[in-house]
């Protein structure tokens, strides 16, 4: 299994990861810090549309008060994040499964502009990376990582 300590060091392996161990969550932030990148959590034990999904990304992420709460201003922010200095970007998205369950198609929306933009950001040598934890949802096929 993966270590996320080992896959934060290299750009190239920006992606969207399911997280197999929640033991040190806590330790999240650190190792971000450690690489210099800004740490987000974006908490959705209460997400089940995509409304809610929006709204709380866009806090979470602390988006700029233009942002149009649609698909593709949540594309075009997180392919933007000019706002930020950090040398790349760790998104720890936890309890991710209630919006899966509940709103399937905006879910996979959400997921594949998560993974658009690690893969924008590889493109341009800076890291991102999207960490998901949270019951397991059976048909999300995604690399696993441990803390």
């Amino acid at each position: 299994m993966t270590r996320l300590s080992d896959v934060l060091v290299n750009s190239q392996a920006s992606g969207v990861y399911l997280l197999e161990d929640s033991s040190y969550l806590e330790e999240i932030p650190r190792l971000a810090k450690a690489q210099s990148f800004e740490f987000f959590h974006l908490e959705g034990r209460d997400i089940r549309n995509r409304e809610q999904f929006l709204k709380r990304a866009a806090k979470a992420l602390r988006f700029p008060d233009y942002f149009g709460n649609n698909w593709d201003a949540f594309a075009d922010c997180l392919t933007d994040m000019s706002w930020y200095e950090g040398d790349g970007y760790v998104i720890l998205y936890d309890h991710f499964a209630l919006f899966a369950v509940h709103s399937r198609d905006d879910f996979e929306t959400a997921l594949d502009i998560f993974k658009e933009s690690t893969e924008f950001w590889r493109n341009n040598g800076k890291s991102f990376f999207v960490l998901l934890w949270g019951t397991h949802v059976p048909e999300l096929s995604l690399p696993g990582i441990n803390l």
